[in-house]
């Protein structure tokens, strides 16, 4: 098989096609992390996720890594209304995990939608911090941290993803059986390694700081 036929078997990346390379480096004065949803919803309530541990312990992982130098740590977190069944504001499913680290200096930020930008101050917020790249982690891959990823593209930041900092549940599939939660995270971080965001494992990102 020579080179041009092995370039055409190929199946490149957009971002790469676009230029886009690998982070060596990430400036904690212009980063921030973004934690999303991690509630008791997802751990004891009607969405557990399998991976649901994983995702606190390596999420907490990145918030030390935040505090130790000093970078923004924003907590989001799903506030639905008393006619929801699911996040309902001011109940136990809706509070944050108890093993999620927090402390005095974060901020949290409360939403309605599944975007962490939609309906709340968050752009404004990163915008006063100088902040231009987001760590994300969080739940689900497939809802909230997907398309606060997508938002975060569209409003300027380079995102990255952390793969062992996000996680997912198995949900029934709209043309029958079950799409396996492993199955399902992957291929949602690989759509968005495809288009928009770099996606990395927690101790990758460690790496790039400091």
């Amino acid at each position: 098989m020579n080179a041009s036929t092995n370039n055409l078997s190929r199946n490149p990346t957009i971002r790469s096609i676009a230029g886009a390379s690998a982070s060596t480096r990430l400036e904690p004065t212009t980063t921030a992390l973004v934690v999303i949803d991690i509630q008791n919803e997802y751990f004891t309530g009607k969405l557990p996720i399998p991976d649901g541990l994983a995702v606190v312990r390596n999420a907490n992982r990145l918030i030390a890594l935040a505090d130790k130098h000093g970078m923004p740590v924003f907590h989001i977190q799903q506030w639905s209304s008393p006619a929801r069944p699911l996040f309902t504001q001011n109940t136990e499913m809706a509070e944050f995990h108890p093993e999620v680290r927090r402390a005095a200096r974060h901020v949290t930020i409360r939403k309605t939608y599944a975007s962490s930008f939609a309906s709340t101050d968050l752009h404004q917020q990163l915008q006063a911090r100088g902040v231009k790249t987001l760590i994300v982690s969080g739940l689900m891959t497939n809802n909230c941290v997907s398309a606060t990823a997508f938002d975060g593209v569209a409003n300027g930041y380079q995102v990255i993803i952390g793969s062992d900092a996000s996680a997912t549940r198995d949900i029934d599939a709209w043309d029958g059986g079950t799409v396996n939660h492993k199955d399902l995270h992957r291929a949602v971080l690989t759509g968005m390694s495809d288009a928009i965001a770099e996606i990395r494992s927690t101790s990758e990102i460690l790496e790039l700081v400091g």
